[in-house]
This record gives C-alpha cells, structure tokens and sequence, in this order.
C-alpha cells in the first residue's frame, strides 16, 4: 500500500487552530464522531495560472486575528469551491477536527491568483455542516491515512462575488468516466517536505483512472461510491501536502462541472502513486451537498445537460508481472505501450530473467506510447 499521510496545511493552522483539546460540532448541532484528519493533496508538476481561469477556487485560511501581520500564506491551510454567494465546499478533513469558535475563526479568500496580494474578497465563515447517518453521528471517518465521506460545507458571513460552480449532475455522468481528462488546482505546496506554498495559483492535468487501480493501491480504504482515483498520464503530477479541499474539474459543452474535492494522496509526492479525491457527482454525495445547499441557500447547485468529447486513445498499463521481457515489450505493444528500461535488482529473489517490479501499477492510463520501465531478477 502506498504511504497515504495524515497531513493538513503547510501554514500556521496546528499552532493557531488545532490547539484545542477536544473538538466539538456545535456549530452545526452535529456530533461528532472523533475521526482522524484524512490526508491532504497540492499540485505537484502542475503549472502557473490565473483565478480569473477557475474563479470559483478559494483558500482557507486562519483569521487575520490569530497572528496580526502574518502572510496569508502562511495561514492557509485548504481549498474549497463556491457554490453559492455564501456557501463554500471544502474537504470535511480540513475542518472535521474543529470547535465551533476555531470554525468561525475561518476567513475564506476569493478573487485571487497570488494568495498573497490584497486582491478579492475576504470573508469570515459563520458554520459548518457535514453529513450525518441516521443515528446523528458523522459520515466522516478516517482509515489508513484516507477519508470517507471526506465533505463539508461552510456557509458565509457575508456573500462572495465570485462565479460559482456546480456540480456534475445525474445526465453529465458521461463526462466524467475512467479515460477523462480533469484539472485540479489549488496553493499547495509543490514538491515533497516543502515548507512554503507557490506563490500564484497552481493547475495539473489529471486523468480519471479506473477504480481498480486505486484498490491496488489502498485495499479496503479505497471507497469507490465516494471516491475518485485520478493520477497525471505521465506520473509527474501528483498529490501531496497542503490543499485539501479543492476542486477537481471536468469541461462540458455547458462548462465546467465540479466531480471531485482533493482528498487524500502519496506522502512524498511520487507521480506514480495515484491520488484519491471524494466523489461529489457521485450519487451518495452528490445527493446530500445538493439537498444541504437547497436548504441554506434556496438554490439548485447540480449541474444539467453537458456533455464532453470522447476518452483519448490512452496506453494502459498491463500487468507483466513474472514475464520475461520480450513476452511483457509484445503485450505491451498490443496496448499502445512500450518496453523502458530493463534492469536488474540484484537483491529480488525470483525467477532469473523475469519481472519482479515495473514503475506504473497496472491499469494506470499513460500516454500513448509509454515506456514501462521494468526490474527483474538476477
């Protein structure tokens, strides 16, 4: 199993919002039911870009008040999307461990590419909900570094002015399939251990992977009715520490839907370790965020009637485990693949002369052409 980390923000919110003793849920009448923080995810071999691009993007930060002076970008600590003027979505993780005065203590920033600058809204967050099963208790639970029912929305003190984004909805199912190209974005730190969060805003190109690759990756953590499994064509885009909450979105004929909020993913950054978002379109959430935000706000925020173009011709990964090399260059051909480096590992016990390791899981989704770089025993 890869190393799925518990991790939240790269800024000040342990010292400033954490400290407390026991969190609580008063904010909402919840209870709670005292998960672990899921792991968080950032745009690693992503690039530059503009909220003006994905205006519905958002940064939670610690309030102003908490430290006078500090940058905000060392009080941000997740992403989130608008889906309405006072309504704001984010990773249940993020919040999930907060009291109510921690969680009104929250300001969210909107309208901007550097997090830094004074463009864009500031806006404090007035309360939490997240969903709750039939005995009151929350969904949200955390298990071997993931999160389940990894959700929440955070209603506004005062509206924000910027677009919002809905979600995919029940007939934009199509958009969103194994093969689809998505992007994520987000300030999150973008390389492995950093301290610091890039100073504009950041995108990657993710491909929607099929579940299964994600089940070999997490076993019984990797929930399919809540979650996404996602990783870059080329390995190089990854998850890692420091923007939970932010969104995940797929291009329709009718615009941008939202399918995804940055969940959980690798630890150390690895590309080829896919990263896990939680399923927002998928009916489970998708049904609970749409009826909450009915409720707070009187809007219908799920999405109808787009559609998107067909799933590239990608080369996906077989496995070659066990074969000799010119059995795996010959299966690999027949899929759109091809045969890397051969190297061996004087180390693995095995068959001599066959695979015993290779750098993407089978069912990865790669570019058309792909060398599978290949260890076999001596």
């Amino acid at each position: 199993m890869a190393n799925r980390a518990a991790l939240l923000g790269c800024g000040l919110l342990a010292a400033f919002l954490l400290a407390a003793p026991t969190p609580s849920n008063a904010a909402t009448g919840d209870s709670t039911a005292g998960a672990d923080r899921g792991a968080s995810a950032s745009i690693v071999g992503g690039r530059d870009t503009t909220i003006g691009e994905w205006p519905w993007q958002v940064a939670l930060t610690a309030g102003r008040r908490l430290a006078p002076g500090t940058l905000t970008s060392r009080r941000f600590f997740c992403g989130g999307s608008v889906l309405a003027p006072r309504l704001v979505i984010t990773a249940g993780h993020c919040v999930a461990d907060l009291t109510k005065r921690q969680v009104l203590t929250i300001e969210i920033i909107s309208g901007r590419t550097r997090l830094n600058s004074d463009r864009g809204q500031v806006v404090r967050v007035s309360g939490l909900r997240m969903p709750l099963n039939a005995a009151g208790k929350r969904r949200y639970k955390g298990l071997a570094g993931a999160a389940d029912w990894d959700v929440a929305l955070l209603t506004l003190s005062s509206p924000l002015t910027a677009e919002p984004i809905k979600l995919a909805g029940p007939d934009e199912a199509a958009a969103w399939t194994p093969g689809h190209v998505a992007w994520t974005t987000g300030w999150g730190i973008t390389k492995a251990y950093a301290d610091r969060v890039p100073a504009k805003l950041q995108v990657a190109r993710q491909v929607l992977m099929g579940d299964g690759l994600c089940r070999r990756s997490d076993g019984i953590a990797f929930q399919a009715t809540r979650m996404l499994c996602l990783g870059g064509a080329r390995g190089h885009a990854s998850a890692c520490s420091g923007d939970s909450g932010g969104p995940l979105v797929v291009e329709t004929s009718d615009g941008y839907r939202l399918i995804g909020l940055t969940s959980y993913g690798d630890g150390a950054c690895r590309g080829y370790i896919p990263s896990v978002d939680t399923r927002v379109s998928g009916e489970q959430i998708r049904r609970w965020v749409a009826g909450t935000a009915l409720k707070l706000t009187g809007k219908n925020v799920v999405g109808s009637g787009g559609t998107a173009g067909p799933v590239s011709d990608w080369c996906r990964i077989p496995a070659v485990f066990g074969l000799k090399p010119a059995q795996a260059r010959r299966k690999l051909n027949a899929v759109n693949c091809q045969l890397g480096r051969v190297r061996t590992d004087p180390w693995a016990g095995g068959k001599s002369g066959r695979i015993i390791g290779y750098s993407r899981l089978p069912g990865w989704l790669a570019s058309p052409g792909f060398k599978l770089n290949v260890w076999i025993a001596p």
